[in-house]
């Protein structure tokens, strides 16, 4: 084998090149805009052809969806229901959404999103493919679980899940872009989610002989 093929580099996979392409995308959208920006600029950043970029991505519309796939994918992810109590569990969830949510490059990209929303339609459809107006989709799916198992009582598991995510992370994601505040402490942040994790429970946990009860008038509704 010659020494020009042994140091020859190897063709980057097609996943690197993909979160390359992401990385760089985001940084062009957040200085310029998703108006503004073109997949040529994108292309220049990245030290690809457009070419290689439509291989991966039909359009920017796709790359821009891409990208915030690539964020927001924690929201989707399901929540481990693994026998903790159910306090556990939702501190731990609401815990680590905030720190996505609350980060300082999310809080840059959901400016940008606010700001190119009216003029975009890109973005409102890739906002409504993502979900992303609620933020909750994961969390909603395990409070209608536990609704079925009889551990909570909720009339509206997308209702309570849109109220807890509020309470807990929202105002301050609105403190952060409207005012400009820094990303709270660790401690407020704990504190902040334990305490509403807390109000949420009392008013809707439900005790055994509750969720007997409940199980009964259900079984006698049918």
């Amino acid at each position: 084998m010659s020494v020009l093929t042994e140091t020859r580099p190897r063709a980057c996979p097609e996943s690197a090149r993909r979160h390359q392409l992401i990385e760089v995308a985001e940084e062009i959208f957040l200085e310029r805009g998703y108006h503004a920006a073109t997949v040529d600029d994108i292309a220049r950043r990245a030290g690809m052809s457009k070419k290689t970029i439509y291989v991966m991505f039909e359009s920017k519309a796709a790359l821009f969806d891409a990208l915030l796939s690539a964020r927001l994918a924690p929201l989707a992810e399901p929540i481990p229901d693994d026998g903790r109590s159910l306090a556990q569990i939702l501190v731990e969830f609401l815990s680590s959404v905030a720190h996505l949510v609350l980060s300082p490059r999310q809080i840059a990209l959901t400016r940008l999103m606010i700001a190119e929303s009216p003029r975009s339609p890109d973005v409102v459809r890739a906002l409504r493919s993502q979900a992303v107006c609620n933020g909750d989709g994961a969390l909603e799916t395990w409070l209608a679980q536990q609704v079925r198992r009889g551990t909570l009582a909720l009339c509206d598991p997308r209702e309570a899940a849109s109220m807890l995510f509020g309470m807990s992370i929202g105002e301050l994601a609105l403190r952060q872009l409207v005012k400009g505040e820094p990303m709270p402490s660790e401690d407020e942040l704990a504190r902040r989610i334990e305490l509403s994790v807390h109000m949420f429970l009392a008013a809707h946990a439900q005790t055994p002989a509750s969720a007997e009860s409940s199980r009964r008038s259900r079984v006698s509704a049918t």
